[in-house]
């Protein structure tokens, strides 16, 4: 069976780096595009950076370009639009897209302050959006993390999330997560009414479940890593899911895939060697699932 996954990069530092005060104003002129400034908003299309930290930022346009230079949005962000591309911010209350397409996020953090745990805008939200791009970025927020919410065809690479919940998907579909590593002492990712989703080769490090689904179908999950103290997957009424050649390794008393109420479902070659009890468990009622797993 296949060994575990060799983790290729270092976690992304996550403070902020010092940076000069910015004076007031919220638009100048630059050479390398348009320079933002205090609580910056953005309705026209074009080239924007910035040269210091802003209060907030809000993209109201399409056909936006943001290069942040390594500085920090210190308050809210939110986007809406189509083909807006961000790199190289610090996105210190979360962000939301909402109502957007092809929006890109790279080379980035995004980070919460203790004091924001039950604020919602310390979160990253994708509602309602489809074919968005988040790379190479780090996330460590409070509470919940990452979600998806309505939202198709998005596709995160090469980024750490931790958090309490790290990453949730609602009602969204074929979305992609690929090298990511899923960091937390509770729930690594769950799927809830979240069908044809792609996860392959991530690292989910929890207390678990490490993939939790409900009601959700058709999903594949090939050669991740899951190190976790309970289940590493868990579906309670999900159907014709694909798990492969993923490799589980949980604590005391714990199962490495349980299935509840959930039919033709595929295990195939996966390593459940370091799985503590019955390496998998079907109930209430689950029929039609193909259980081939490597040997021990």
């Amino acid at each position: 069976m296949s060994t575990r996954l060799t983790r290729r990069r270092a976690l992304r530092g996550l403070g902020l780096a010092a940076v000069p005060a910015l004076m007031p104003g919220v638009l100048q002129s630059g050479s390398d595009g348009t320079v933002l400034s205090g609580c910056a908003s953005i309705t026209e299309p074009g080239r924007y950076v910035l040269d210091g930290n802003l209060d907030c930022l809000e993209v109201l346009a399409d056909d936006v370009r943001i290069d942040g230079r390594g500085y920090a949005v210190v308050g809210e962000t939110t986007v809406s639009g189509s083909r807006v591309s961000i790199t190289d911010i610090v996105l210190t209350k979360g962000g939301r897209i909402t109502d957007s397409s092809r929006v890109s996020i790279a080379d980035s953090r995004v980070v919460g302050h203790p004091g924001d745990q039950y604020d919602p805008l310390s979160q990253f939200v994708l509602a309602d959006s489809t074919r968005c791009e988040v790379r190479n970025t780090s996330f460590f927020t409070w509470e919940q993390g990452v979600a998806l919410r309505r939202t198709t065809r998005t596709r995160f690479e090469s980024c750490t999330l931790i958090s309490p919940v790290v990453l949730t998907l609602a009602d969204s579909h074929r979305n992609e997560f690929v090298d990511c590593e899923f960091l937390t002492e509770d729930f690594p990712v769950r799927l809830v009414r979240s069908n044809r989703n792609l996860f392959r080769q991530n690292l989910a490090d929890g207390g678990g479940p490490g993939f939790q689904l409900r009601d959700s179908h058709r999903n594949r999950f090939v050669e991740n890593e899951v190190d976790i103290l309970i289940a590493g997957f868990e579906l309670a009424g999900s159907d014709r899911n694909a798990i492969l050649k993923n490799v589980v390794t949980t604590g005391l008393s714990a199962h490495g895939v349980t299935l509840d109420d959930s039919h033709d479902n595929r295990l195939i070659q996966n390593d459940l060697c370091g799985v503590s009890q019955q390496p998998v468990v079907e109930s209430g009622g689950s029929t039609g699932n193909t259980v081939r797993n490597a040997r021990c």
